[in-house]
């Protein structure tokens, strides 16, 4: 590989002996190059600084910009957590509602059965209450038919 530091090494002692007779002599073109080299030289070296700065600059402004990003992301998500973490409560509101909704329809199931107990204990008064009128009916009939044919005996019978 070239070694750079050499190459300007030589390149400063050529062009400090060109300097050096610059008033005084003609310069040949070889060394009207050198010294054109060495402006180039100086001129990539002072781009090759401001390019190392800005892109050091560059390097720190995208650094700063993503730790605000970074900061911002962190921001929403924490937001977004706490939306979620509410959502859930309001999920657990609403479970817990659709639990005491459950125990109110347990509650009018029992009512419902109790209810039924009742209409229940009801028929069975119904057929005691019709097995009695029927007994009733039977035995007044039975009454009837047997006044009536006492009436009609005695009617035969007595003069």
């Amino acid at each position: 590989m070239f070694d750079d530091q050499l190459f300007e090494d030589w390149l400063d002692n050529k062009t400090k002996a060109i300097f050096s007779k610059l008033g005084e002599e003609a310069l040949s073109s070889d060394e009207m190059i050198l010294l054109v080299l060495k402006a180039q030289t100086n001129h990539f070296e002072h781009l090759d600084k401001d390019l190392r700065t800005e892109t050091a600059a560059l390097n720190k402004e995208l650094r700063e910009e993503m730790i605000l990003l970074r900061k911002d992301m962190d921001l929403r998500f924490e937001q977004v957590n706490s939306r979620i973490e509410q959502v859930d409560k309001h999920f657990e509101q609403v479970d817990r509602r659709f639990e005491q909704v459950d125990k109110r329809f347990e509650q009018v199931d029992k009512r419902f059965e109790q209810v039924d107990k009742r209409f229940e204990q009801v028929d069975k008064r119904f057929e005691v209450l019709t097995s009695r009128i029927d007994h009733f009916m039977v035995w007044s009939f039975a009454t009837t038919l047997t006044v009536g044919g006492m009436v009609i005996a005695a009617i035969k019978f007595l003069p």
